[in-house]
C-alpha cells in the first residue's frame, strides 16, 4: 500500500473528487471545492491512484509552525475511500501524516474505525441519523409524544414555511441569534460561500419558517450529498425555540422526502433529545489527537 503526501497544488482535482463520490463513506466536507471554502490552507494523502484520500487542514501555530485542526462547518473529514477501510489501512494513512505538523487534531467520519493500541488521544461525538424510505405515517409512528404535541402546538400557533430564502438572509440570521463566539466572523463568510456553490450545482436549497406576523424564527439549508440529506444551517431565534420552530420544518421536510431512499443526517455532535424525538438513530464518530513537541513545548 503506497500512500504519498501532496500539497494542494499537487493534487489531480477530478481523482480526488472521483474518490470522494464514489467511497463507501463519502460526504459533502471531502470535496475539494469544500475544503478550500471551509478549510482554506489543506493538503492531502493519497493511496495508490485515489483509491484513498484523506484532507489534512492546516493552519500556523506556535513559532509558525504546522498543526492540523478540524474547521467550523465541517464535522468530521478522514479517510475516504473506494476499498474496504479496514483497521490496518486507516492505521497506515495516520502514520503516513508528516512530522511537519506537530500538532494534530483531527475529527475522523464516523466510517473510521480506530486501530487498537494507538497513540493518539480520542474523544467520541455522537450524530444522528433517520432513515426516511418509508411513507410519513410510519415514520410519524417513530415520532415521540412530547414531539407530536409540540408539532400539535406549531400547527396552532399559525407558523408557515418559508421558501426562496438567499445565503445571505439565514447568513444574517446566524449572526443574529447564535453565540458562537471566536470565528463567528469567518464561519459567516464561510457557510455563504458553501450555499451558493450548492445552489449552483443544484445540490440544496433553503428554508424557513416564520410566524403569523410574517417574521422569520427559523432557518436551515439542507444539502443533498451521498443519499442522505444533511442539515448544514439550522439557527433557531428565542421565539422559534419556545414555538417550536426547527421541529415545526424538520416534520415538513420529512413530509415532503418521506419514501425516497435517503437519510436525514442531523449533523450533531453531542447528544440531541430533538433528533431521538424523531426516531434517528445515534451514530459515534472520533476526534483525534497527538501533541509531537517534547514535553508540549517545542
Amino acid at each position: 500500500m503506497k500512500i504519498q503526501y501532496l500539497e494542494r497544488e499537487e493534487i489531480d482535482k477530478v481523482k480526488w473528487n472521483s474518490c470522494v463520490h464514489y467511497a463507501t463513506n463519502g460526504n459533502i466536507f471531502g470535496y475539494m471545492w469544500y475544503l478550500d471554502f471551509v478549510g482554506k490552507d489543506w493538503a492531502g494523502l493519497v493511496e495508490g491512484d485515489y483509491e484513498s484520500v484523506c484532507p489534512l487542514v492546516w493552519r500556523n501555530g506556535i513559532l509558525g509552525k504546522k498543526e492540523l485542526y478540524q474547521p467550523h462547518l465541517m464535522r468530521e473529514l478522514g479517510i475516504y475511500s473506494v476499498n474496504v477501510l479496514s483497521k490496518a489501512r486507516i492505521r497506515k494513512f495516520l502514520e503516513a501524516i508528516p512530522d511537519e505538523f506537530y500538532k494534530i487534531d483531527m475529527v475522523l467520519n464516523e466510517r473510521n474505525s480506530l486501530p487498537e493500541n494507538g497513540s493518539f488521544k480520542k474523544k467520541e461525538w455522537t450524530n444522528h441519523q433517520l432513515l426516511i424510505n418509508q411513507p410519513y405515517e410510519d415514520l410519524a409512528n417513530g415520532f415521540s409524544s412530547s414531539l407530536l404535541r409540540a408539532l400539535e402546538k406549531a400547527q396552532d400557533l399559525d407558523l408557515r414555511p418559508v421558501s426562496n430564502l438567499k445565503p445571505e438572509k439565514i447568513a444574517n440570521f446566524y449572526l443574529k441569534h447564535t453565540k458562537d463566539g471566536r470565528g463567528k466572523e469567518r464561519k459567516f463568510h464561510a457557510m455563504q460561500r458553501v450555499m451558493y456553490n450548492v445552489l449552483h450545482r443544484g445540490w440544496g436549497f433553503a428554508t424557513g419558517v416564520a410566524n403569523k406576523k410574517d417574521e422569520l424564527i427559523a432557518v436551515n439549508f439542507l444539502i443533498y450529498s451521498h443519499h442522505k440529506i444533511l442539515s448544514f444551517m439550522p439557527v433557531v431565534s428565542k421565539e422559534g425555540t419556545e414555538k417550536g420552530a426547527l421541529a415545526f420544518m424538520i416534520n415538513l421536510l420529512l413530509r415532503s422526502h418521506a419514501g425516497k431512499p435517503l437519510v436525514f443526517d442531523f449533523n450533531t455532535k453531542v447528544e440531541n433529545e430533538l433528533a431521538k424525538s424523531f426516531g434517528a438513530s445515534s451514530n459515534s464518530y472520533f476526534q483525534i489527537s497527538k501533541d509531537r513537541r517534547k514535553w508540549g513545548i517545542l
